[in-house]
């Protein structure tokens, strides 16, 4: 059975889940369930959960499937504050069967409790140090360009993989990935150590810096929301001013802004997607913003060499 069948045979789930008040996402065969409480709901809350899984275990046998107990972790998301709320001792009483990671793994991302992502990166960190490391083995051997093959197919492709799960992150946390970047360029370029290494990843390799790379990925993600490319949880969250409801008709709102939410907290919420979405989008120049609601590479070639030149680091002609 392929993916697309695989994905029809299971399309109940999602309402199966949502008859236990479960929110739901499902990637092919990955299902996460999840449900926002209060600590003071945290054993109803767990309950429920009990009888969503017994449901879903239950689905499966039905329907010639095995949950896969060895891989199904649950998690408490929160602040630190919102963390120590909670009695985990009674829990662990009430619901035996239960076991609470502190860290699961998800689509390969690393989710601590805080959403930090402070795991993540140093796990990051050490795989792709080791592929620098495995690679300058044989860097003598090969040419530049077939070293820069290798060091994207290896990592630099696998760094921008969901790195817009990186926006808002604190500069002290990002420096690890900062460093195994230039220390992919070090290779390509047979750069030694201490020398320096920008004006080589600015002219020869063309390479954004970390935190703009975040932000392409950012702002390619809204365009494909704007185009109706992106899955409806994320297209809803991209509404231009215009239609938000109760506002005026302003000048603001011919000019392609989108609408960003009110958030409370600046160092969880305003890293959702719902704000820093419109937010990157919102900071782009009006004259991209304005381009035609067309699935053409003009925005994305124009967004790189829009972000180049806020890094101060040239043009982002090849």
């Amino acid at each position: 059975m392929g993916p697309l069948l695989f994905i029809i045979y299971t399309s109940d789930l999602a309402s199966l889940l949502a008859s236990h008040a479960m929110l739901a996402q499902l990637y092919a065969d990955d299902v996460q369930a999840y449900r926002h409480c209060p600590a003071s709901d945290a054993v109803a809350t767990v309950r429920a959960m009990s009888l969503a899984m017994e449901a879903l275990g239950a689905w499966m046998s039905s329907n010639r499937l095995r949950l896969n107990s060895s891989k199904t972790q649950f998690i408490w998301l929160g602040t630190r504050q919102q963390l120590a709320k909670l009695d985990m001792a009674a829990l662990a009483t009430a619901f035996p069967h239960f076991v609470f990671s502190s860290v699961v793994r998800d689509l390969g991302v690393t989710l601590d409790q805080e959403l930090t992502f402070a795991p993540h990166l140093h796990s990051l960190s050490r795989a792709y140090y080791y592929q620098l490391c495995e690679l300058r083995t044989i860097a003598r051997s090969l040419s530049p360009t077939a070293t820069a093959t290798l060091v994207h197919s290896f990592v630099t492709i696998r760094l921008d993989f969901c790195c817009s799960l990186y926006a808002g992150l604190p500069a002290a946390r990002l420096s690890c990935l900062v460093r195994v970047l230039r220390s992919a360029a070090r290779l390509i370029g047979r750069i030694p150590k201490f020398d320096h290494i920008s004006s080589y990843m600015r002219d020869i390799l063309h390479w954004l810096p970390l935190r703009q790379r975040i932000e392409y990925r950012v702002a390619a993600l809204v365009w494909r929301c704007l185009l109706g490319l992106a899955p409806a949880y994320l297209i809803e969250l991209c509404s231009p001013t215009l239609s938000a409801r109760g506002s005026r008709s302003l000048r603001s709102a011919e000019q392609g802004l989108l609408s960003v939410p009110f958030a409370r907290t600046s160092t969880r919420q305003s890293r959702a997607f719902s704000v820093i979405g419109p937010s990157t989008w919102n900071g782009l120049p009006l004259a991209l913003r304005s381009l035609p609601r067309t699935p053409s590479q003009s925005f994305l070639s124009q967004l790189n060499m829009v972000l180049f030149g806020r890094a101060g680091v040239g043009s982002a002609s090849e």
